[in-house]
């Protein structure tokens, strides 16, 4: 019930947002609608709900890099995975969200109501606005900065683009008043889809992160061109508001489930119907009576066909510690069942492994390989999902989404202080270490820092680096918070974009054609590829055949046959690390220049 309650409150205040309008300008509204709304705490509140909106929302959060980053196979490309974003059709960059917010923080000034809880909610909405110029700064580098509501002929609307020093210090200053003034303290279950005063520090952690390792990867580029502050201090500053997340002794990794079956802690913060808030600071509520989640639907009935590659798969430590190899001793490649045997154990709670179950429509739970109409590469995706073929139908879901959780808080801390080479010990074993022991790993480099590079690593996603500390810090971030919308965002503050294009979409290796095989070691056969060449099926196994067409086939390895998608149109250049400002936009401010390459 109380999700409902919340949905309504956030619905109803859409309404108030009216205020503010969706334009740079627009004509103000009368004084006695404005004292309606900011004349009393409930107004506030009412329109302060309002800003949720701009999240994603249950049908696009749960596949946020699924849309575009190297680690995912689909069976189409968008506009913006073929390099054909032009300034001629890019669609204007829109500034009704930080209007509505600055509209807020303009009229937010009436006696009637106590300073505090004024702050309190001027807090809340700098937040957002710290949100929404972060998306900015992701998108297109340096914008114009604007922090109040704009009239007609004010030269603001003609001014030129701030440079991102700018950007960033203003984002700093929003988060630091939210987290000074926001009065909620800590996140609880009646809580989870409203902001509290950390996740102010975490959205810093986050952006003072992203902006560090920017400066220092594109490093003499004309991305960084006016930049002055320098990414140690970035990097420091993203390490010390993620510290106080960490100190504050209001979260922790949710442990506890032990896994069982494509279930376990680490699952339970994306498949429960209430987030586990223990680790879960902000979350996107879902209710599947409103139809508003549709993970199952889009990981296992949309043709779309997203799915996992192997390179990635590849990255996941075995549970003792070591490194995985893909192959055995004899140089054959390992067939499905093997490679999921002894793995972190998030494998196995993101994608469907060998003991995976789900409940039929008559509530029986049986075992369920990956689908291979629904899946390219065999890796077949659960993280977000429901294990219940009820919850296949568009809009069926009703488990709640995080959006910000404390693993990131770890995430963040351990790799600012690796990027200025003071990360102790001590450090690595309260960070990276507890994700991996909730993970069920038991070896390796758990309680002190790496000093071995993993060849593979580095060599199919980072060859530039050298450092093993910060290659087993990437391996984590991109495990640990794998689909949750961070994946391009690294790959372009890392300055990998040719991972976009170049990293294989390859999936699962198998013995040969016209081989009945049992993917999940129940004694029954779950799937059979015949021979292109002769296509012809069995009648006992015509249940099970799956055909592979292009661009999907199979490719000779030692051992058998790997599982190949040579879907073509893939480019990255450089000028995709932003996106060009439309022309319209350009054409309505002379005074803005172009990103580079456009």
């Amino acid at each position: 019930m109380e999700k409902r309650i919340i949905r309504t409150i956030v619905l109803l205040s859409a309404g108030i947002a009216l205020l503010s309008a969706c334009d740079l300008t627009e004509n103000q509204k009368s004084s006695a609608d404005a004292a309606l709304v900011f004349g009393s705490e409930t107004g506030l509140k009412l329109y302060c709900n309002s800003f949720y909106s701009f999240f994603p929302n249950g049908t696009d959060v749960h596949h946020q890099d699924g849309l575009a980053c190297d680690y995912m196979a689909k069976t189409e490309l968008d506009d913006y995975e073929l390099g054909a974003l032009i300034p001629d059709t890019q669609g204007k960059w829109g500034w009704g969200n930080i209007r509505s917010v600055n509209y807020f923080l303009d009229h937010n000034n009436y006696d009637t109501v106590p300073e505090d809880v004024r702050n309190n909610y001027n807090g809340i909405a700098r937040f957002f606005r710290a949100w929404l110029y972060f998306e900015k700064l992701y998108w297109y580098g340096g914008v114009p900065w604007i922090d109040h509501v704009l009239n007609p002929g004010d030269p603001e609307l003609t001014a030129p683009r701030d440079t991102r020093d700018v950007i960033v210090t203003h984002i700093m200053d929003d988060c630091d008043f939210a987290f000074e003034h926001i009065k909620a303290d800590n996140s609880s279950s009646s809580k989870a889809s409203f902001i509290n005063k950390w996740c102010a520090l975490l959205l810093k952690s986050r952006v003072c992160l992203y902006e560090a390792s920017w400066r220092k990867y594109h490093a003499g580029t004309a991305y960084v061109a006016g930049c002055s502050i320098s990414s140690d201090d970035l990097y420091a500053a993203a390490a010390d508001a993620a510290k106080s997340v960490m100190e504050s002794g209001k979260f922790s990794i949710h442990t506890g489930a032990a896994y069982n079956k494509g279930k376990g802690s680490y699952r339970d913060l994306f498949s429960s119907d209430a987030v586990p808030t223990d680790e879960v600071m902000l979350a996107v509520e879902q209710d599947n009576p409103l139809s508003v989640g549709y993970a199952n639907y889009y990981y296992n009935k949309q043709n779309v066909r997203a799915s996992l590659t192997r390179p990635f798969i590849n990255t996941y430590l075995n549970q003792d510690g070591s490194y995985y190899s893909e192959t055995k001793p004899d140089g054959k490649y390992k067939t499905f069942p093997e490679e999921m045997t002894g793995r972190d154990q998030r494998l196995g709670q993101t994608i469907r492994s060998v003991d995976y179950e789900r409940k039929t429509a008559d509530g029986s739970q049986v075992r369920a390989t990956a689908d291979y109409g629904y899946s390219l590469t065999g890796y077949h995706i659960i993280k977000f999902t429901v294990d219940d073929d009820a919850a296949d139908l568009y809009g069926a879901n009703g488990n709640d989404i995080p959006l910000m959780r404390y693993a990131e808080a770890l995430l963040n801390y351990a790799e600012a202080k690796a990027e200025l080479g003071t990360l102790t010990d001590a450090e690595w074993k309260s960070t990276i270490g507890t994700l991996r022991r909730r993970a069920g790993i038991t070896g390796g480099d758990l309680d002190t820092k790496p000093t071995i590079v993993d060849s593979y690593l580095k060599n199919t996603f980072y060859p530039d680096i050298t450092d093993p500390v910060i290659l087993e810090i990437r391996r984590e971030r991109t495990i640990e918070l794998c689909l949750e919308g961070f994946r391009l965002k690294d790959i372009k503050r890392w300055a990998c974009g040719n991972l976009w294009a170049n990293l294989p979409w390859t999936g699962i290796c198998i013995p040969g054609y016209d081989t009945p095989l049992d993917m999940n070691g129940d004694g029954t056969p779950d799937v059979y590829f015949p021979d292109p060449k002769m296509p012809t099926v069995p009648e006992a196994y015509a249940g099970i055949a799956v055909s592979v067409g292009a661009p999907l086939h199979f490719v000779s390895v030692p051992g058998g046959l790997m599982l190949r998608d040579d879907l073509s149109g893939r480019v990255w250049n450089d000028r995709m690390y932003l996106d060009p400002i439309s022309s319209e936009d350009i054409t309505m401010n002379k005074n803005l220049e172009q990103n580079p390459g456009y």
